[in-house]
This record gives structure tokens, sequence and C-alpha cells, in this order.
């Protein structure tokens, strides 16, 4: 029985704990701007390094908010103005979240 070994720790797979130390680091920072027409829509910042990261929170905030939006290059961006309510769910998701 052998155990995967993280490449960045160094400790087995079942114990690695990157992903939470990754999560407690990065600061991401909720914000609005508008686009065409005047239309609000709430930013993400601050996932830069990890872009799958990005689009699979994406995923969950437009879900839980029930609201459409993308996720790429590492910026989240959800229609409408959900800065209260993102920011809540990324808290208790493990980031450490400014709002803007």
């Amino acid at each position: 029985m052998s155990a995967e070994i993280c490449s960045t720790c160094g400790l087995p797979k079942e114990i690695c704990v990157c992903e939470d130390l990754g999560r407690e680091t990065t600061v991401l920072t909720v914000g609005m701007d508008t686009r065409r027409y005047g239309k609000a829509v709430t930013v993400v910042r601050g996932l830069e390094a990890n872009v799958d990261e990005a689009e699979k929170l994406a995923r969950d905030l437009k879900k839980a908010l029930a609201t459409g939006g993308s996720g790429k290059a590492g910026v989240i961006v959800l229609q409408g103005d959900h800065r209260k309510e993102a920011a809540r769910i990324l808290a208790d998701k493990g980031y450490r979240v400014q709002t803007a």
C-alpha cells in the first residue's frame, strides 16, 4: 500500500495541508464595478496563483448566489451586487476577505 506524496509539502496526500495554508494566506478583494448600461457586477480578485481554483470557486459562488458570472484569469465576476454575500461565503470557505 503506497501513499501518494504531495510535491509541495512532502507529506502523504491524506494529511496534506497545502490547500488549507493557501486559503489562509490568500487575501481576496471583493468589490463592485459597473459594466455596459450601468449594470452592477461583483468582482473578486486575488486568485491569480491558481486559475483552476478561481473557476471552481466561481462555480460555487454562482450556485450559492443564484446568479450568472465567470471565473477567468484568477478574477471572478458575478452579475449583480453581491458583495456582502460573496464575502460571507468566501470567509466561510476559509479565505481572508477584504471589501473594497
